[in-house]
């Protein structure tokens, strides 16, 4: 579950890097999550967050390493609200067993957005909707 190679092709080159991390996505765990992060942006841009996760084998194709990322949960350079954020993603693939519900106490509307979707996501239900209140 952690980790899933994908060869590297001109038209994934092409494509913008969340897109490409997307494609390297394997089961809907890896995937919803992956989307979490990619919608989120902030994280993901973080030079230590995609070292962490992103490997690049020698054939030039890439894959994504979930159990390296947690390992350097603590030397990612993250606020405590974007390890709150990073820590519940984590757990949609399966990795982080420490996460507490109570890490959503740390989240502003947007991230919290992203998690109650990515939760849908992941039940399968399709009848729920998350919005804002008018």
């Amino acid at each position: 579950m952690g980790i899933k190679a994908t060869p590297s092709t001109d038209e994934a080159t092409e494509q913008p890097f969340g897109e490409q991390l997307l494609t390297l996505a394997s089961g809907l765990r890896e995937e919803v999550a992956m989307w979490a992060l990619v919608t989120e942006e902030q994280i993901l841009s973080r030079d230590t967050v995609r070292k962490a996760l992103v490997y690049r084998n020698l054939d030039g194709s890439r894959g994504l390493a979930w159990e390296r990322l947690d390992s350097r949960f603590y030397e990612l350079g993250l606020d405590e609200a974007s390890q709150s954020f990073l820590d519940l993603v984590l757990s949609a693939v399966g990795i982080a067993h420490r996460t507490s519900l109570v890490r959503v106490m740390d989240l502003d509307e947007h991230r919290m957005a992203i998690i109650l979707r990515a939760m849908i996501r992941l039940s399968g239900c399709d009848t729920l909707a998350v919005g804002t209140r008018t």
